[in-house]
């Protein structure tokens, strides 16, 4: 259901859109500029992977973490044994569910703990960051899938 309050606020002085014409506030308002996470498909970041080169020594994590010596620390050696079980085969998970915060943290926390040692590449972690990203209308945020037109201006503003 719309969210008419929320519209009118953001079209009131000091808010978000106040001092936009209608045509321009329509337009800022069903504009996608607002990131929201997304899951990403397990096989997704197992394709990167393996586009990458990567997949094998991470599958082989699973059974065989690289030692802790120089920059790979426990808690790096670690997070690849767990990213190695995750992948497979088969894969622990259908997704990495980035668009639950507690398990978006966790994963990259592992992912952040792997590019730290070393052990992949910071553009294999931008790469599944970038996957897990869309960025969606404040009108879809606020109620309105298919947009915001001029009609809901003026009813936000009776509201």
């Amino acid at each position: 259901m719309p969210n008419y309050a929320a519209l009118k606020t953001a079209l009131a002085t000091g808010g978000a859109y106040a001092g936009m014409t209608d045509a321009q506030a329509i337009s800022a308002c069903n504009a996608a500029t607002v990131p929201q996470p997304l899951d990403v498909a397990m096989s997704d970041a197992l394709a990167d992977f393996a586009l990458g080169g990567l997949l094998p020594t991470i599958k082989g994590w699973a059974t065989n973490p690289p030692p802790i010596a120089g920059a790979v620390t426990a808690q790096a050696s670690n997070a690849a044994q767990t990213f190695g079980l995750m992948v497979g085969p088969p894969p622990l998970f259908d997704s990495l569910q980035f668009s639950d915060p507690t398990k978006a943290a966790a994963i990259n926390a592992l992912i952040s703990a792997l590019v730290s040692a070393g052990l992949i590449p910071a553009a294999a972690a931008q790469t599944i960051g970038a996957l897990a990203q869309t960025l969606v209308s404040q009108a879809s945020l606020w109620g309105w899938p298919g947009g915001i037109i001029e009609n809901d201006l003026v009813a936000a503003r009776a509201a």
